[in-house]
This record gives C-alpha cells, structure tokens and sequence, in this order.
C-alpha cells in the first residue's frame, strides 16, 4: 500500500492500528521517484478535498447565521428607519462642511437619498448633487450613467469626477464604480447638517447614559 502511494495515515486507517506502527513498518521502504510524486499527489487531493469539504462546511454554518439574524427584524417602523439614518450619516456623512455623504456601496447611497427625501423632504432630482473618485482607466462616462440610473440622480447633476492616477496603487477592479459622493445643495442645507449632528450627539448620549 506504501508503494502504491498512501500516506501512512491512509494505510492506518486501512489497517486498523497506529500511524507510529505503520510508520515502523513502512520505515525501510524506500520509494521511487515515480512512487514519491504519486504519494504527494494523493497528499494534494486529500488535502484539497478536505479543504473543500471545510469550505462547504463553513459557508452552510454562514448561511445558517444570517437567516437566523434576519429572523431578528420583522419590520422597520419610522422612528427606526430615522435613527438608522442618523447613524449612518454619523458614520458617513460630512461633519463640518456641507451636507453629504461618500461611499461605494450601493445600499448606503440608497439608504441615505430615501432617508433626505423621508426626513427632510429633498427631491432627488433637483437637490442632490454628485461627484464621483475614479481610477484612471476607468469609463468616467459609464460610471456616471450607472450612478444615475441606480440613484435617479439626473446626470446633469454630476460634477467633475476626480481620477485618481496611475502609478498611486489603484486597484480599478476592486470599485469598478468608484466611490460617489452625494450632496444636498440648496438654502438651509447648513441648518440640516447641524440638526443631524445634533440628533447625533443625543442618541450618543442617550446610548451611554452620559452627556457631551
């Protein structure tokens, strides 16, 4: 069994004993070359094979999680989608110069406009503003055109995008949409940031049961 390429715990296995037995057994068995390679290719698929089983293993456990944690949320009321929002922007969001907020991911940008039209009634078309970071190479007019087919945002609402340049460790492939940034522009946009950050510092206090 040795020569024919098991591993000493394959043979154990087969045979019912030790590893250290077959080990002592098998000890003055000297391979060949052709013997040796194949003993390192069943290594390899064992090896490989066991990996995938873990792997399959590990994402049916994953899967199992998150159906579970979704069972957790029922619904969203308004208060919760408004606190949600606040947090988000509190991550996000500007602090200190306009009211925006920049992200890659889809939902975030999705979440928010929902959330400016909610809470503060902004029309998307005519309030919001965007502008998008780049990789050069990337389709500036392209990007454009998903964004504002995803978000509604009228493509004349987009202003210059910011290419980063080569040479800067830019990995295009990773956001192949960039990162947008979306801004309420408009009278008493101001007033608004400093009502989110104030709604901000509440639910902060609240939280910990210690004011700022």
């Amino acid at each position: 069994m040795r020569k024919q390429g098991l591993s000493y715990g394959n043979i154990s296995k087969k045979c019912n004993t030790s590893k250290s037995n077959i080990s002592l057994w098998c000890r003055d068995i000297k391979l060949t070359k052709a013997q040796y390679k194949k003993l390192l290719g069943n290594q390899k698929n064992n090896y490989l094979l066991g990996s995938k089983k873990l792997h399959e293993k590990r994402e049916a456990e994953i899967k199992k999680v998150r159906e579970d944690a979704r069972k957790y949320i029922k619904k969203l009321t308004t208060k919760e989608f408004f606190i949600a929002g606040v947090v988000m922007y509190w991550a996000e969001g500007s602090k200190k110069t306009s009211t925006s907020i920049t992200n890659s991911d889809e939902r975030v940008i999705l979440l928010m406009l929902k959330w400016f039209h909610d809470f503060f009634n902004i029309d998307i078309k005519t309030r919001v503003k965007a502008h998008l970071h780049i990789h050069a190479g990337n389709e500036d007019k392209k990007i454009k055109l998903y964004w504002s087919k995803l978000t509604g945002i009228p493509l004349e609402n987009f202003g210059k995008s910011f290419v980063k340049p080569k040479g800067t460790g830019h990995r295009k492939n990773i956001l192949p949409n960039g990162i947008i940034r979306i801004r309420v522009s408009g009278q008493g946009t101001e007033d608004m940031r400093h009502k989110i950050m104030s709604w901000v510092d509440k639910i902060y206090e609240l939280s910990i049961k210690k004011p700022l």
